[in-house]
């Protein structure tokens, strides 16, 4: 008998109508009476909070990591039901801080309500179940039968019932979910788990466009980090870098990423790219800004 924890957070999948637009407002108990539990499996249910996970606060976050984390030795596995907006963040975050988890964390949620007519919601919970009572390790986003590694998800689409991506990473899902049985293609390695706690961290993000001035890039300076994203391959314009120069020279680590949808930053290839590796900055090839943000707040950047 597999022993399951459903953590629930709120997000659309929780929502009902309300004067002012979809709320969460379903919990855990409901949402789970809604769905077949897998044969052979047990599931107890925690309402860890009811929130659009526009509004999940770093503590929020942490919290998920530590309820997972403190009951470890109880459960074979945890689902998180989460709003799919930062969803992605979130399965970075538990990466990170679970290092090396020996068991599965499955976040899921949905484009549509429970309650809707048509909702992916049923599928995805009921998916998520599965991949909780699996072999897999750690955390990762199930959604639209795809199983993704929480460190190589991204979201892709704002409507759409298959809204996750591997973004630059390129990388497929780690399994599929078909008829109620996952087959995987892909685990995390096994490993000693432990918790890294995070630390607070004084960042920006800055996607270079013709909008963006010297200026605004000399802000930056004295920060903990800075993650930048550059045309193509990694490219930003001789103008900036002088800004970029000081900002580096303040002690500032400056990363450097593509704004691409798809493909790595490869700072090697042009003189653009090359001016920036001069001045310190490190390339984040394909690692998506989810992932950048969770190894910054773990001091693994």
């Amino acid at each position: 008998m597999k022993h399951i924890l459903l953590l629930s957070t709120g997000g659309t999948i929780s929502c009902r109508g309300s004067a002012f637009g979809l709320t969460p407002q379903t919990d855990g108990e409901q949402l789970l009476g809604a769905v077949p539990v897998p044969a052979g499996v047990r599931v107890d249910v925690c309402d860890l909070m009811r929130a659009d996970s526009t509004d999940i606060t770093a503590e929020q976050r942490l919290a998920m990591a530590r309820a997972v984390w403190e009951q470890r030795e109880k459960y074979d596995g945890f689902v998180l039901t989460h709003g799919t907006d930062t969803m992605a963040y979130t399965a970075a975050f538990l990466c990170r801080v679970l290092r090396q988890f020996d068991r599965p964390v499955i976040l899921t949620g949905s484009q549509l309500p429970m309650e809707a007519e048509g909702s992916d919601a049923p599928r995805n919970l009921a998916d998520a179940l599965v991949c909780a009572a699996s072999a897999y390790r750690g955390a990762a986003v199930c959604f639209a039968g795809a199983l993704w590694r929480g460190t190589r998800v991204t979201k892709a689409d704002t409507l759409a019932f298959d809204a996750f991506s591997g973004g630059n990473t390129g990388c497929p899902p780690d399994g599929i979910v078909e008829n109620g049985v996952l087959r995987l293609t892909a685990c995390p390695e096994a490993g000693v788990p432990a918790w890294v706690q995070p630390k607070p961290v004084r960042a920006a993000v800055l996607t270079v466009t013709p909008l963006l001035t010297a200026e605004q890039v000399a802000v930056c300076r004295g920060m903990d980090a800075l993650l930048l994203y550059g045309y193509g391959l990694g490219g930003v314009p001789a103008e900036l870098e002088q800004a970029v120069r000081q900002v580096a020279e303040s002690g500032t680590r400056v990363y450097l990423g593509t704004q691409c949808a798809k493909g790595e930053a490869d700072l090697s290839v042009y003189a653009v790219g090359q001016r920036m590796r001069a001045l310190g900055v490190r390339c984040l090839a394909g690692r998506t800004m989810e992932d950048a943000a969770a190894c910054l707040q773990c001091g693994l950047l």
